[in-house]
């Protein structure tokens, strides 16, 4: 509680801008900050408002970033003085914000803004839908913006592309969008990236996927053993995501089973086996 009430506290200078000595620029807004907690959280703030730039003369920063990185410049001041950012307040899906924020994290030197929005893309990116996708993977692979560090580019890379890679279902719906068959044509190497990570590819972290039934709903799940579609891990037996039923005795005649099945990918299509395929014999030459 005392460390919620200091954050709340540090929280309400931000708004009325009381005692302020930063004035920050970026396009048509505009935000009154502290100097202090700036260059405390950043070393590019640091740099800019002590080391005897223009800014340090004047006490005003104007950044000049891509437009349409405004709330995450806005989400960058917002963590100064909150520790966080609420990302729902915002009309951007919040895997695409987040994305927004720890490429600026990154440019401004605010490491631990950028390890939170890391971690909070990292998650969001798993649930994103199919149009939101396309939207994120785009400023992934996208140079043109604003440059982003190859380090920065690897991990967003790997991290949108595995989000889709090994969900069929989401991954087929995505390429059934315009938007997305556009940016494969446009980016060869979402697409390589997209191939290289798939079901077949050589960078696919799990060669098999699992089958989970509970019999007493007919929940059928296909996909991976540690999806949380697949069912509890929380307790030594499966629980069913749907009814939240485990094995046992559902009445004296009838037992309820829960399982998991291993499954293979067949090589002649994109079905799967529960067993490992047979591999075709060649016929014998003439």
């Amino acid at each position: 509680m005392t460390h919620e009430n200091y954050i709340r506290d540090l929280s309400e200078y931000l708004t009325p801008g009381n005692l302020t000595d930063l004035e920050l620029n970026f396009g048509t807004k505009s935000w009154k900050i502290h100097k202090a907690l700036a260059c405390s959280h950043s070393k590019w703030f640091r740099k800019a408002a002590t080391i005897g730039f223009e800014e340090t003369d004047s006490g005003v920063i104007t950044l000049k970033d891509d437009p349409g990185f405004a709330n995450a410049i806005d989400c960058m001041v917002s963590y100064f003085y909150e520790a966080g950012y609420n990302a729902s307040k915002y009309d951007t899906s919040e895997a695409f914000l987040h994305a927004q924020v720890t490429i600026i994290a990154d440019k401004y030197d605010c490491t631990s803004l950028y390890n939170l929005a890391r971690t909070l893309f990292a998650e969001a990116i798993k649930t994103v839908k199919s149009n939101d996708w396309a939207a994120v993977a785009a400023l992934a692979y996208d140079q043109t913006t604003t440059e982003i560090p190859a380090h920065v580019q690897l991990e967003l890379h790997d991290l949108v592309v595995t989000a889709v890679a090994r969900r069929h279902s989401v991954l087929r719906s995505i390429l059934r969008t315009e938007s997305a068959v556009q940016l494969l044509h446009s980016s060869a190497d979402l697409a390589t990236d997209l191939l290289l990570h798939g079901p077949h590819g050589p960078k696919a972290q799990d060669p098999s996927e699992h089958i989970f039934v509970c019999e007493h709903c007919r929940y059928v799940h296909v996909g991976p053993r540690d999806c949380l579609n697949e069912g509890s891990t929380k307790t030594p037996w499966k629980t069913c995501p749907q009814c939240k039923c485990g094995p046992g005795t559902t009445s004296k005649r009838i037992t309820q089973r829960v399982g998991i099945l291993p499954t293979f990918s067949c090589p002649s299509c994109y079905g799967i086996h529960t067993a490992l395929p047979v591999e075709p014999v060649p016929e014998p030459e003439p």
